[in-house]
């Protein structure tokens, strides 16, 4: 399988994976073949685009670092949380039970996966954005606590701050939550009470350690003081609030919103590296890079010397040096040939991401 953005999608694609909406709903289910009335639904959903199988890419599997089962579970559960965080003490009480079971489920199947890389690009659509989101960053963390050699209870307590990093935002208005449009410095005042908001909230009502809490409240502010809500700098900010910060800007920057396209891997990630010791821990940014591929399995790419290929394989501490499936050269269609570029050729680099 391979992805392909949306506007490249044809009416010969088959879905390779199926398309989830609000609930966990299954919209599109593997195998369907695309139509025009389903490419137009799609990106009235807001999608990047989808995986699709072809002959080309046949035989490649993308392996997500948790599996579909668990995350579709991830995402019900906060779903249900963030759309009814609870009306009372036996709610609430239940809620953060779940969230911290789901924690520990989250990073027990990580553990297993030895090597674990980012490879897989989300597919989210507009209304579970941020049900997702909250998901992607707590499977972020724990893949880059793991490449920390952190305690596997440190990890536990990580990915529930993650779970919940957002939590805030349900107590400010939808209105200017889901606005289309850029905020006005008013509004944009009004988002920024969500880290303060969501970390009292956890403390109250989810009897939150302070530790699991401060990834909350600490996952907006920066490096170098500018952040908020309290301005704090270097390590005085929490370890999962560093980690929070890379992983919830990294998300955010690859998935579609109602206001801007979202962007491919690779830019995100350089991105995060052009905020290292600015917006972003270095420590954290370089575990980062080590640990998300900005080339994903199933990626189409550009080589330095004229040809066009598929990402087959990434190799973890050479992720910018994949299994590259040659398709292209030149321009022409050719017989396919894999060429690896951490043993074969040294003298060729990656230029883009295509966006075919």
């Amino acid at each position: 399988m391979r992805f392909v953005p949306l506007y490249s999608l044809t009416e010969k694609s088959v879905l390779a994976k199926p398309i989830i909406g609000f609930g966990g709903q299954v919209l599109l289910a593997t195998g369907v073949r695309m139509t025009k009335k389903y490419i137009k639904r799609l990106k009235g959903l807001g999608l990047t685009g989808a995986y699709v199988d072809d002959p080309l890419s046949e035989d490649i599997e993308i392996a997500d670092a948790i599996s579909e089962e668990l995350r579709k579970d991830a995402v019900r559960l906060i779903t249900s949380i963030y759309t009814s965080p609870g009306d009372n003490y036996m709610d609430e009480l239940n809620n953060a039970r779940q969230v911290a079971k789901m924690a520990e489920h989250i990073v027990e199947e990580i553990i297993t996966q030895k090597d674990t890389v980012i490879n897989l690009i989300d597919l989210k659509t507009y209304d579970t954005y941020t049900f997702y989101h909250c998901v992607n960053t707590a499977v972020l963390c724990v893949v880059m606590g793991l490449g920390m050699e952190l305690p596997r209870d440190q990890l536990v307590d990580i990915a529930y701050a993650s779970l919940l990093h957002d939590i805030g935002k349900v107590f400010i208005d939808s209105a200017i939550i889901n606005k289309p449009a850029k905020l006005t410095a008013e509004e944009y005042e009004i988002v920024k009470t969500h880290s303060m908001e969501g970390y009292k909230y956890i403390k109250e009502k989810y009897y939150c350690t302070e530790k699991v809490a401060r990834g909350v409240i600490d996952h907006h502010e920066k490096i170098d003081g500018t952040g908020y809500p309290n301005n704090k700098k270097g390590h005085k900010i929490s370890l999962s609030g560093r980690m929070i910060s890379v992983a919830d800007v990294y998300d955010a920057l690859t998935s579609d919103r109602s206001y801007r396209r979202g962007v491919f891997p690779a830019e995100a990630v350089e991105y995060i590296q052009s905020g290292a010791g600015s917006s972003f821990d270095f420590d954290v940014v370089t575990i980062f890079t080590k640990k998300v591929a900005p080339f994903p399995v199933g990626t189409c790419v550009l080589l330095s010397n004229d040809t066009a290929g598929i990402v087959v394989e990434n190799h973890e501490g050479f992720l910018t040096r994949p299994l590259v499936r040659i398709f292209k050269s030149e321009g022409l269609v050719i017989t396919p040939y894999d060429l690896d570029l951490s043993q074969d050729a040294y003298d060729v680099t990656i230029v883009e991401a295509l966006k075919i």
